[in-house]
């Protein structure tokens, strides 16, 4: 895929919904059908517009891709500092709760975007240029469950931080690929406490 064409910033608001609306398109089959059934007619498609339209907003495959990922990603960070940011202190069982809800509501609310974001990992072990947009992703939620578990006491929240957010990562891709009953309460909540004090 060439990505020597350039990305077409719309002028009016009309525009900036079709190109949203195509950006949010691209997520729906990334969760869908995975990177491979990406192309400007299926987004198109799927978004109910025309290709053209489609190829005049993004010249190619990867110039869609990456903005999508910015797009998902910018209103993931957006929604955890949103959530993170300024909070009470409360308890080490308040910070589990809060933590979880913070997970379950990513695959429930917006299961579609959980899914786009695995999708786009794998592919940015392909393509380096996708890793900015996932790196800063991936540090704004580090930084929200430090705050969480330094606020319970505990000593390098950093390094801790990092090993919860890997090991929740790999846990809910185990859970999109094969759910389990009971999710949350046997499986989510008992790996995120066990990175907390124990009363």
């Amino acid at each position: 895929m060439s990505s020597t064409s350039s990305v077409r910033e719309p002028r009016m608001a009309r525009g900036v919904a079709r190109r949203d609306a195509l950006l949010d398109a691209a997520v729906r089959l990334l969760a869908r059908d995975g990177v491979a059934a990406l192309t400007h007619r299926s987004v198109a498609a799927e978004a109910g517009t025309t290709h053209g339209n489609a190829r005049y907003y993004f010249g190619t495959l990867d110039q869609l891709l990456d903005e999508a990922l910015r797009r998902l990603a910018s209103r993931q960070i957006d929604e955890v500092r949103a959530l993170f940011e300024e909070l009470p202190d409360i308890d080490v069982a308040e910070r589990v709760d809060r933590l979880a809800s913070y997970v379950m509501d990513a695959l429930t609310v917006d299961r579609d975007a959980a899914i786009a974001r695995y999708e786009l990992f794998l592919g940015a072990a392909r393509r380096p240029e996708l890793r900015a947009s996932l790196d800063e992703w991936g540090a704004t939620q580090r930084s929200a469950f430090a705050g969480e578990l330094r606020g319970a006491g505990v000593a390098d929240a950093e390094a801790a931080a990092a090993d919860l957010l890997t090991a929740v990562n790999g846990l809910v891709l185990e859970h999109l690929a094969l759910p389990v009953d009971d999710f949350e309460d046997a499986r989510l909540r008992p790996l995120i406490a066990r990175f907390f004090p124990q009363p």
